[in-house]
């Protein structure tokens, strides 16, 4: 795995240490700052496929340099709840689960292993329609187990 930051935010070991159980061979991660103006506290990105990288398997991060921390992020679970509108129908909405983190580290290697799911769904072949939520679950479970959440 070869990590390019280009911040100030030593998070290379974070990420190398997450996935030490894996073997990202020839992924490549991008670590940069949001455009200036941006409303996103961070954000994340697996390409399977793009112009500079035909075989894909690059992330890339980006974060806010603005954000003020503590900071409240949503993962989505495979848990449902279903409410009756007023004119009887039914809606069907996935329960969130928030989470605050303390620290940039903390928030970068949140959304790093939700794409890093991406990546490992790719490397094994399955499509990368509607796995939201299980990169979601994949990313909170190595969160807490890291000591992270």
């Amino acid at each position: 795995m070869i990590v390019v930051n280009r911040t100030n935010i030593a998070i290379e070991h974070l990420l190398r240490s997450a996935v030490s159980d894996y073997n990202p061979d020839g992924l490549i991660v991008e670590v940069k700052y949001c455009p200036r103006g941006s409303r996103r506290y961070c954000s994340g990105t697996y390409y399977r496929r793009c112009r500079s990288y035909e075989e894909g398997r690059f992330i890339r991060l980006r974060i806010n340099g603005t954000n003020r921390y503590p900071l409240d992020i949503s993962f989505k679970t495979s848990e449902y709840i279903r409410k009756k509108k007023r004119n009887g129908e039914t809606s069907v909405l996935q329960v969130l689960r928030k989470v605050t983190v303390s620290r940039p580290e903390d928030l970068l290697l949140a959304v790093f292993l939700h794409e890093f799911s991406h990546y490992l769904d790719h490397v094994q072949g399955l499509k990368g329609a509607y796995k939201q939520t299980k990169a979601d679950k994949f990313a909170l479970e190595h969160c807490e187990r890291l000591g992270i959440v």
